[in-house]
């Protein structure tokens, strides 16, 4: 379905591979196709969502334990977050 390397998330089936759907930096989820660049969707600070583009600013949009999927447990909060929005529903 989708995987994730070196902090951008793909739609490809094998590690690497696949468009790039979106990057996560530095607490910041964005949707260009390298880490750090794009236009800022959101972000993510202690355990808050929101939609600003640096950590802690803009409203909220829920807290990140909201947007755990199944098999992610281990992905810190951020990571979680922006697969949930690019690959299950669109948050931002």
């Amino acid at each position: 379905m989708a995987n994730f390397k070196n902090g951008v998330i793909r739609d490809g089936s094998s590690l690497g591979s696949g468009r790039a759907l979106g990057n996560v930096k530095n607490d910041v989820i964005r949707d260009g196709s390298s880490p750090g660049s794009g236009r800022a969707l959101g972000n993510v600070k202690g355990g808050t969502v929101r939609n600003g583009n640096s950590p802690g600013s803009g409203s909220t949009k829920g807290k990140a334990k909201d947007y755990k999927i199944k098999g992610g447990e281990y992905m810190d909060d951020t990571l979680a977050t922006a697969v949930y929005h690019f690959l299950i529903k669109r948050i931002f």
